[in-house]
């Protein structure tokens, strides 16, 4: 019954993903106007910053299952809290990937070392890969409960990254979103929100699919060891 409910609620978001990804690329692509001073190598900030918030959430998200499994004790929340993790660093990534390619393009330059921005970014994907460090060295209930302390703690770091963002000043990181609004018309804002909730949806389908695999794989296990277990009491023929 869960897997029927977990499996409709994986049609629904992927579903939902694949139709807000493409509106999103179709609206980026087709309809939001070139930037004047860019050109069309500005169109991936609509995906760059969008996935960027995105790999935020998914380590939030395994913030909150930190502190659920902390209380419960509840090993689902230690599969969603690393899952989480997971996809967010696979987000991380893309986030490095495509910020790269936007900075070598507009300003010519793959990485500045000294922009701070840059540099808190990388120093969370550091940190979140340890975790996977850290669970890989434990076992059971130590790695469950320590795997969750490191989950909040690691959170920390995220607030940093983002407040660099707010305050530090760079050629190579322009600030879109300030205190005042959106730093761009309205005819780019709308498509960068379609792209924000095609991210935000995607990650909530990659998720549900990866929660889905693991109790699947676990399912597979017990049925492979009932199949294996001796006969308790075998029949004997005359």
């Amino acid at each position: 019954m869960i897997e029927a409910v977990a499996s409709r609620r994986l049609a629904i978001t992927g579903s939902l993903a694949a139709v807000l990804t493409t509106l999103a690329v179709i609206g980026v692509f087709l309809v939001a106007p070139e930037d004047a001073d860019q050109g069309i190598i500005q169109k991936i900030f609509y995906f760059h910053v969008a996935i960027a918030i995105t790999s935020l959430v998914a380590f939030l998200v395994a913030c909150v299952c930190g502190v659920l499994h902390l209380r419960s004790r509840d090993p689902r929340w230690d599969e969603a809290g690393s899952a989480a993790i997971g996809i967010g660093l696979l987000f991380a990534v893309l986030v490095v990937i495509t910020g790269s390619i936007w900075a070598k393009a507009s300003w010519g330059t793959w990485w500045v070392w000294s922009d701070p921005r840059l540099v808190t970014y990388l120093i969370v994907i550091l940190l979140y890969g340890a975790y996977f460090a850290l669970r890989s060295s434990l076992e059971d209930d130590r790695r469950m409960r320590y795997s969750a302390i490191y989950a909040v703690a690691a959170f920390v770091s995220v607030p940093l990254s983002f407040y660099s963002v707010r305050v530090a000043s760079s050629f190579v990181h322009p600030v879109v979103f300030t205190s005042g609004g959106a730093n761009m018309p309205h005819s780019m804002l709308v498509w960068f929100i379609v792209s924000q909730a095609a991210m935000l949806v995607l990650f909530a389908a990659l998720l549900e699919l990866e929660l889905l695999h693991r109790r699947a794989d676990k399912a597979l296990r017990r049925l492979k060891l009932r199949l294996e277990a001796p006969d308790p009491d075998p029949v004997s023929v005359a």
